[in-house]
C-alpha cells in the first residue's frame, strides 16, 4: 500500500515553523564582511516554532494510527516502528557521521558525551551541551513520543488514548511548575525541553486528531462532541488566525513563571491546534493560499533536513566557529549552505530511505 497522501496545509505550517526556528538561530550570527545580525527577541521565536511542530506531530501520528486501526482492526507496533525508523534515522545518523568527520578535522568542537546523548535521544535531559547537537532535544522528545504512543493504542481500548492525552495536558503544566519551583537553576533547559514538561504540546495535537475523526469522536462521548462543536465555529472563520498573535507572544510571560508554566503554554498549544484544524479544513482564504504555495510547501517538505543541518551554520559566531568553517557560518552564506545541505539530504537520504522501506510497514 502506498504511503498516505499529504494533508493540505500541514507542509506550509511546517515551513512556517522551521522558518521561526531558523530566525531564532540567526540571532547573533556573524555577517559576511563584519558585524552581527541584531534580531533581538527573535531568539525566542524558535520556542514557538518547535511547539507548533509538536502539535502537528501529535495530530498527524494520531490521525494515521486511527486510520490504521480502522482499516486493519488493530495497530501493528512493528510496522509503526519500522515506518518511523526509515523516516527519522537515516538523515539523523548521516548528520551525526558528518559531525564526527568535522570533529576529527578539528573544524567543530563537540564533546563525545554530547554525541552519545544525541545518539541515544537523551539530549533533552542534558542541560549543558554543545551547540551543534543542542537542537536534538526536540527530536528526542518526538522519539520518546513515538516509542510510547503506539503502545497506548495497542494495549488499551479505542477511547483510552484520548484520555491519556487529556491527562497529559494537566500533568505537563504541573511538571513545568515543579521545575520552576524546585530546579530553578535548570529552568531554561528543562522547562522547555524535558519530555514531561513539553508533552502536552504533542498531546494537544493527539486530542485534535480524535475530535476530527468521526468514529473516534463517537467512542469518547459528550466531551468530544462538545469540542467538535466549538471547532465547528473556529474552522468556519478566518478570524481564527487571530489566535496566533497572543499564542506567539506567550514567551513574553516567561518573566511571570507561574502564569507562564501553568496557563500561557497550555493556551498556546490549544491556539495552535485550533489554527491547524482551520488550515486542514479550509485553504481558500489568504493564509491558506500562502501555506499552500509552492515555496511554503517546499520549505515544509525540507523541514526535517533543515532542522538537522541549519545548526551547523546558524549563530556560529556565538560558539567561535574556526576558520575555514567561519566563512560558511556568516550571513547570508549560512542560509544558502543550510538550504543546500537540506536539499541534498532530502533528495539523497530521506526520499531514498522511504523508497527502501519494506512494503509490510505500509499498512
Amino acid at each position: 500500500m502506498s504511503p498516505p497522501r499529504r494533508i493540505p496545509g500541514l507542509d506550509g505550517l511546517r515551513g512556517l515553523s522551521i522558518v521561526m526556528v531558523m530566525a531564532s538561530h540567526l540571532a547573533g550570527s556573524a555577517v559576511l564582511g563584519g558585524g552581527q545580525i541584531p534580531l533581538g527577541a527573535a531568539h525566542a521565536w524558535g520556542k514557538v516554532g518547535v511547539r507548533v511542530f509538536f502539535v502537528i506531530s501529535g495530530f498527524l501520528i494520531t490521525k494515521l494510527l486511527l486510520e490504521e486501526g480502522r482499516r486493519h482492526e488493530g495497530i501493528s507496533i512493528r510496522a509503526f516502528y519500522v515506518r518511523r525508523a526509515f523516516r527519522i534515522l537515516p538523515a539523523f545518523f548521516v548528520y551525526l557521521v558528518v559531525l564526527l568527520g568535522l570533529r576529527a578535522l578539528g573544524w567543530v568542537a563537540v564533546p563525545a558525551d554530547d554525541l552519545w546523548h544525541a545518539a541515544t535521544y537523551t539530549t533533552n535531559f542534558d542541560v549543558e551541551r554543545a551547540w551543534l547537537v543542542s537542537h536534538i532535544w526536540s527530536l528526542s522528545v518526538e522519539e520518546h513520543y513515538y516509542l510510547v504512543w503506539p503502545l497506548v493504542f495497542a494495549v488499551a481500548s479505542r477511547r483510552a488514548p484520548f484520555f491519556v492525552a487529556l491527562l497529559t495536558c494537566f500533568v505537563s503544566p504541573l511538571a513545568r511548575y515543579a521545575v520552576f519551583a524546585f530546579l530553578p537553576e535548570h529552568l531554561d533547559a528543562l522547562v522547555w525541553q524535558a519530555t514531561p514538561c513539553v508533552a502536552d504540546s504533542i498531546a494537544t495535537g493527539c486530542m485534535l486528531a480524535y475530535v476530527r475523526d468521526p468514529d473516534a469522536r463517537a467512542s469518547i462521548g459528550p466531551l468530544a462532541k462538545l469540542l467538535d462543536r466549538l471547532l465547528a465555529y473556529t474552522r468556519r472563520s478566518a478570524a481564527t488566525y487571530a489566535l496566533l498573535l497572543p499564542a506567539f507572544f506567550t514567551y513574553l510571560l516567561e518573566t511571570r513563571p507561574t502564569v507562564w508554566t501553568l496557563v500561557a503554554v497550555s493556551f498556546s498549544n490549544v491556539a495552535f491546534a485550533v489554527v491547524i484544524d482551520r488550515v486542514v479544513a479550509d485553504q481558500s482564504d489568504l493564509v491558506g493560499r500562502l501555506l499552500m504555495s509552492r515555496v511554503a510547501e517546499r520549505v515544509g517538505v525540507l523541514s526535517y533536513s533543515l532542522y538537522l543541518w541549519q545548526q551547523l551554520f546558524l549563530r556560529q559566531s556565538a560558539v567561535e566557529a574556526p576558520s575555514p568553517w567561519a566563512f560558511l557560518c556568516a550571513f547570508p552564506i549560512n542560509l544558502v549552505a543550510a538550504f543546500a545541505c537540506a536539499h541534498v539530504c532530502y533528495e539523497l537520504i530521506e526520499r531514498r530511505a522511504l523508497r527502501m522501506r519494506p512494503r509490510s510497514a505500509d499498512r
